[in-house]
């Protein structure tokens, strides 16, 4: 750098005004092209960084203003300002054009000058880097939660918009620090500091600037005097710890994402498995309500078909209702037309015995007459002639006696024929009546039992159209039921896909946690002890990391499969924790399986990108099998190491 510097002051007065002020300083085309490449900014970086210019835009305003109330506990810096001639409005809109820019995803040669002309402008005022060089550590905190904000659905994303961000950032230090040595190199005539001194303390600081570009936060530079490098180093020093806070919350971060991950997966898991045996039980109920469905429409049918049929018993009860009443009245006409013919046949018996009353008076007349006739043949034989006349007419009336003799032997005969008929009518007409009687009898009985008979079918009837109604209600209330099951079944196996997709969501979670974590691992952090949590933590991501890198939802690079001796807890392994803890058993056991751990991991990606079919189920039982271990080594060690603080507090 200093070369480069040595080079553009020995330039003509006349070339440098044709020169920019990258070309000044030696910053050349070739020079911008190995920063970019250096802090691996790309063009997908700034890709990201434009898309997120909009989502930044309305937070703008809000992010200066806490910047600048941040600036106004200064009153060093607020009258550093003033005395430049400007004030705080007039910076704010500086400020809202450059947090823009940041995100304007274009960092050319002209985004160089601007951001070197931006450095002579605070050398010219006397902003020393104590100053401004903290300021960026304040954006990185005021920008980076609301990119999380925004993307918490897309945490991978997040992660490299985040790192891009602190790529232009630390482009943006780099600048900012090449104009203030190259001001304090121009101006070193005026210093009271050798050349050789001004150069070793460069050197110094550039060394920082590498280590912190290299991960390695934990270093210092040594601050003596109070002159602008060591206001320099003060403000490297500022910008070291702020990005060292910066990788220990990212790292506490990424425990606690870790570990939400993992308890989001368990309940999805639970969900998952509690939504199929739902699903599963809805399909069987939705099976059975289809078949009682079935049956109950069956019944439906059949009972429509009893009503049918209770309702023509009823029309033909009242028809045998109406008949049997009839009959009744018919029996009793007949038995009153009976009890009238009994009585015709008991006068008409009374008549034949008058008759016979009278033609045995006529029977009796002529036995009369006979006699009478015989007396006067036998008084006229004896007055002989004289009385032969008389004779004749005795003899007349004997004829004509004889003759109403027989007469009324054969009305007799007959009178006793009709009285015999008669008697016969008159028993005929006595059963008649009897049987007319019961008949009535049994007509009116059997009208008894038509109307009960008929009273159960109206009865029967009745409950027939009630259980129509029911059974229709019932098959009514099923079939929503059964529809209703349907759309549960719908609603379970959208739950069931929408557990699927949770699940995938936390599996990317758990995954952008362990890169997060890989991240923030790649900062070397200054730590009174090595944290265990942290190590533990490291290596439960390996396990998540493989599974997503072999189900090929995660990718894995060679590079990424680091060694047991580019692995933090290998580092500490081979130096502090051999030293400090070689005497535990578990020590050696730990370094044993974090090295196989590690050369596994290294195998089976250098295979996959290779095209080597590999045992992916067997590969995941020994990593995780070494990851456990492991786990338990450091648990165990743990543990020790307590004991041995606390026995050393104590004394």
């Amino acid at each position: 750098m200093t070369n480069n510097t040595r080079q553009a002051d020995s330039l003509k007065p006349d070339m440098l005004q044709n020169l920019s002020l990258a070309d000044s300083m030696g910053i050349d085309d070739k020079d911008q092209q190995q920063r970019l490449a250096f802090i691996d900014l790309t063009a997908a970086d700034g890709e990201l960084l434009k898309q997120l210019a909009m989502v930044i835009e309305p937070h703008v305003d809000r992010i200066v203003d806490e910047f600048y109330k941040n600036i106004s506990h200064y009153p060093e810096l607020t009258k550093i300002i003033n005395d430049a001639g400007s004030n705080i409005e007039r910076l704010k809109v500086a400020q809202r054009a450059y947090i823009m820019e940041v995100f304007s995803g274009d960092y050319s040669k002209e985004y160089f000058e601007r951001r070197l002309h931006i450095g002579i402008v605070h050398h010219r005022i006397g902003l020393t880097p104590r100053w401004y060089l903290g300021s960026y550590g304040t954006y990185m905190q005021l920008l980076v939660p609301v990119i999380l904000r925004h993307l918490w659905w897309r945490p991978g994303k997040a992660i490299k918009s985040i790192q891009a961000l602190g790529k232009v950032l630390s482009l943006d230090t780099q600048l900012a620090i090449d104009t203030y040595i190259d001001g304090l190199v121009k101006d070193r005539d005026s210093a009271s500091l050798s050349e050789e001194s001004l150069q070793q303390r460069i050197a110094q600081y550039l060394d920082l600037v590498a280590d912190v570009a290299t991960g390695d936060l934990s270093r210092r530079v040594k601050v003596e005097g109070n002159d602008d490098l060591a206001q320099l180093g003060n403000a490297l020093n500022h910008m070291v710890e702020s990005l060292a806070a910066m990788a220990s919350s990212v790292t506490q971060s990424s425990n606690v994402m870790l570990d939400t991950a993992k308890k989001v997966k368990a309940a999805v898991a639970d969900q998952s498995s509690g939504a199929t045996q739902q699903a599963s039980a809805v399909n069987e109920a939705t099976t059975t309500l289809e078949e009682i469905n079935a049956t109950a429409q069956q019944n439906l049918d059949k009972v429509t078909g009893l009503y049918d049929v209770t309702k023509l018993a009823k029309s033909e009860g009242n028809d045998g209702l109406v008949a049997v009443e009839k009959a009744i009245i018919a029996m009793h006409d007949i038995h009153g037309n009976m009890e009238g013919i009994s009585t015709h046949i008991t006068e008409l018996n009374e008549r034949l015995k008058q008759i016979e009353e009278i033609n045995d008076t006529v029977d009796d007349l002529a036995q009369q007459s006979r006699m009478l006739a015989l007396n006067a043949s036998i008084e006229s034989a004896k007055a002989g002639e004289s009385g032969r006349g008389f004779s004749v007419v005795a003899e007349e009336v004997k004829e004509l006696a004889e003759q109403s003799r027989q007469a009324a032997a054969q009305v007799k005969s007959i009178l006793t024929e009709v009285n015999r008929a008669s008697n016969r009518a008159v028993q005929a007409v006595v059963a008649g009546n009897a049987g007319a009687d019961n008949g009535a009898d049994l007509t009116e009985r059997a009208g008894s039992v038509l109307q009960g008979l008929n009273k159960v079918i109206n009865d029967a009837a009745l409950s027939s159209q009630q259980i129509v109604a029911a059974i229709r209600q019932e098959t009514a209330g099923i079939d929503q039921i059964r529809i209703a099951m349907q759309e549960i079944n719908t609603v379970t196996g959208q739950f069931v896909s929408a557990t699927l997709q949770t699940d995938s969501a936390a599996e990317q979670f758990t995954n952008s946690a362990a890169q997060l974590q890989n991240m923030a691992g790649y900062f070397k952090v200054e730590t009174p002890h090595f944290d265990f949590e942290l190590a533990r933590a490291v290596h439960r991501t390996w396990v998540l990391r493989m599974e997503g890198f072999l189900d090929g939802n995660e990718s894995l690079s060679e590079s990424e499969a680091i060694s047991h001796h580019q692995c933090e807890l290998g580092k500490w392994y081979d130096n502090k924790g051999k030293a400090m803890y070689g005497h535990i058993p578990q020590m050696t056991e730990l370094g044993d399986d974090h090295e196989q751990l590690h050369a596994l991991i290294k195998q089976v990606v250098s295979k996959c990108h290779n095209g080597v079919r590999i045992d992916k189920e067997q590969i995941m039982i020994n990593v995780r099998s070494l990851s456990d271990k492991i786990i338990s080594h450091l648990t165990a060690i743990q543990k020790i190491a307590e004991k041995q603080i606390n026995s050393a507090q104590g004394e």
